[in-house]
């Protein structure tokens, strides 16, 4: 018999690199705090009741030393009955809004009353999604999400960087050290995407991408750009002369007239998963050509889809359609708002440029600029086609914002400041003590350069967006806070459904993807949730746990922002403070997770999901404690 084996390959260099980080200490890890963010997170939304068996635990409930009189009582065991005899025993802390953060170290898993191995978490899934009444096609796609997450999360662990080289590390390099959406728990699921894309496209892989240029028929592509910008002008300053050149010619040689060509970047995965076989007959019929791969380097950013020049981050920033599914919906460009991105950036950034108010807080807003969208005539005639299937084609151009800096000035995302290294280092206590500023004076800056604004947005002008911390980025002098800048807000702009004069003059096609407007109670969410719950939550607790700020300080420094804000205007919005209940003594507690376990599942549909409403929360920026915030300023 044979003995040779040559027949069988090593594995390929990368799989080997993929298969290396997944050693046993690091999976344990990934999964002991997946599970701990389940945990904390299901419990939050009301998925999970579980029940309280002891007060104190192993977490740092020792107070000798402190000074801001807490006590062991923050702590608290829980236990969690699964079927199958299965139970689940953890030591959580209290935080803001009624959420008990759980402690990955201290999490016991037994089975029929004996202590065994903690489970996998796609075990865990698996035993808990249909006890919940998840449907047997959410679990499997639960299982799914949370395993590319998790495969991601070894990942970073192996691979991410050390605090110290982030703190001063450009802003396009910091947005592939962060680990996802701190509020869902499979927040890399990626559907769509496998291993070797993950390598590839994946912010965290920190792999330069470069794209496909497509040449589309004038008939076929609509574009829009702002008021005295033209798309050719848009692609040539977004490629170079001599790419803008190279651009032309491939065009004419394909038999497009180079001057009335459509010129659409296209990433690559998306090129050859969704354009080229849906869009098949275009090609052939000449009305779409590829014109090659563009010599620019790209790096994507948190939301993958969104790209910037690795080579030159003073260019726009390009967000292209990726139709993969990941945290809740697919990833691509809705055609209306896309096509209206322009008009509605050239309204707002008008009303915000004349504001004297926030010209004084520097407020920087990133426009989308230009875009195309190129529809697919089959899926558009199909009444209620899901959406994910009108959104595979087009592009948006957004300012940069490197020009927007001061000297001595620069951004980075806010996520940043939720971000861990893999020892555990905090990104934002190394910034802070760094800044040489007490704790309580840095986040008192921090207050004032994020709330004003976003309320003064939402008062005046009866709209908001979704300012979550991918969305926006800290302006920094010195390490501190110095103002704000904001991204992606044309995609989740909304207005009021309420009059107000502000909004008169919306220009008609972005009236027409507005609609009728929101409750006045829908907007203030977008700051309560996206700000509060979804940043500022996080963010008490690290600096509670690594720089022993008290939460209860943090919160007495966003209720001090909010009511010197209002001290300036009263007498001015008084009716906008009563219409737009920002400090309301309750809010709705928005739910994300839930939506895709228990209400949305993996089924397609005409509009993408939204969050669901279960329950309130009590509002930490309720101003009916004046007395406690001057203490706590002195704290």
């Amino acid at each position: 018999m044979s003995t040779d084996h040559r027949w069988l390959d090593p594995p390929s260099p990368g799989d080997g690199e993929r298969l290396a980080t997944l050693s046993p200490d690091r999976w344990e890890r990934a999964n002991r705090e997946m599970i701990a963010k389940i945990l904390s997170e299901f419990a939050y939304e009301e998925l999970l009741h579980p029940e309280r068996v002891g007060e104190g635990g192993d977490g740092d409930g020792d107070t000798a030393g402190r000074t801001d009189g807490r006590t062991d009582t923050e702590h608290a065991t829980f236990a969690l009955a699964l079927p199958d005899g299965a139970r689940l025993e953890y030591t959580a802390r209290h935080r803001a809004f009624g959420w008990w953060q759980a402690d990955p170290a201290s999490l016991r898993w037994s089975r029929h009353g004996r202590p065994a191995p903690l489970p996998d978490v796609g075990a865990l899934v698996a035993l808990a999604a249909p006890a919940l009444g998840a449907s047997p096609s959410t679990t499997a796609g639960a299982i799914t999400e949370v395993a590319n997450t998790l495969l991601s999360d070894v990942w970073q662990l192996a691979r991410g960087r050390d605090v110290e080289e982030l703190l001063d590390a450009p802003a396009a390099e910091l947005e592939g050290e962060m680990r996802g959406h701190p509020w869902i728990v499979a927040n890399k699921g990626r559907l769509g995407f496998d291993a070797d894309d993950l390598a590839r496209f994946a912010p965290e892989a920190r792999r330069p991408v470069r794209l496909h240029w497509l040449a589309v028929g004038p008939d076929r592509a609509d574009v829009r750009t702002v008021d005295g910008l033209g798309h050719h002008r848009v692609v040539q300053e977004q490629v170079g002369d001599a790419g803008w050149d190279a651009l032309r010619r491939a065009a004419a040689a394909a038999g497009f007239d180079p001057d009335t060509a459509v010129y659409l970047p296209v990433h690559p995965w998306q090129w050859a998963h969704r354009v080229v076989p849906l869009h098949a007959a275009d090609l052939a019929a000449g009305r779409m050509a590829l014109l090659g791969t563009g010599a620019e380097r790209y790096l994507p950013t948190q939301s993958i889809r969104t790209l910037v020049d690795a080579d030159h981050p003073e260019r726009r920033s390009l967000k292209l359609p990726l139709s993969i599914l990941n945290t809740s919906v697919y990833r691509g460009l809705p055609r209306a708002r896309t096509l209206a991105a322009p008009a509605l950036t050239q309204w707002l950034l008008r009303l915000a440029g004349a504001d004297p108010y926030l010209r004084e807080t520097g407020l920087v807003m990133l426009g989308e600029e230009a875009s195309v969208s190129v529809a697919h005539p089959a899926f558009e005639a199909v009444p209620d086609v899901p959406y994910q299937h009108t959104e595979l084609l087009g592009a948006i151009w957004r300012a940069p914002v490197d020009p927007e800096l001061d000297p001595g000035e620069r951004a980075l995302t806010m996520a940043a400041l939720l971000h861990r290294d893999p020892a555990g280092r905090s990104f934002a206590a190394r910034l802070v003590e760094r800044s040489g500023l007490a704790v309580g004076d840095w986040v008192d800056r921090l207050h004032d350069v994020t709330l004003p604004p976003l309320l003064h947005v939402l008062y005046r002008f009866g709209l908001a967006f979704s300012p979550h911390a991918q969305n926006c980025l800290l302006g920094l002098r010195d390490d501190a806070p110095a103002r704000l800048v904001v991204k992606d807000f044309v995609d989740d702009v909304m207005v009021s459904a309420v009059p107000v004069p502000e909004l008169e003059d919306l220009p008609e096609p972005v009236r027409a993807v507005m609609g009728g407007g929101v409750e006045p109670m829908i907007l203030t969410q977008w700051i309560q949730s996206g700000v509060l719950v979804c940043v500022h939550r996080y963010l008490a607790a690290i600096l509670d746990d690594d720089l022993g700020f008290p939460e209860r300080a943090f919160w007495a420094s966003a209720r001090r922002a909010v009511r010197a804000y209002q001290d300036r205007f009263t007498g001015v919005l008084d009716d906008r403070f009563a219409l737009f209940d920002v400090d309301a003594p309750l809010f709705v507690k928005l739910c994300l997770n839930r939506v895709r376990l228990l209400e949305r599942g993996y089924a397609d549909g005409a509009e993408r999901p939204v969050a669901s409403a279960v329950g309130w929360v009590d509002n930490p920026l309720a101003l009916d404690d004046v007395a406690d915030d001057v203490t706590e300023g002195a704290a």
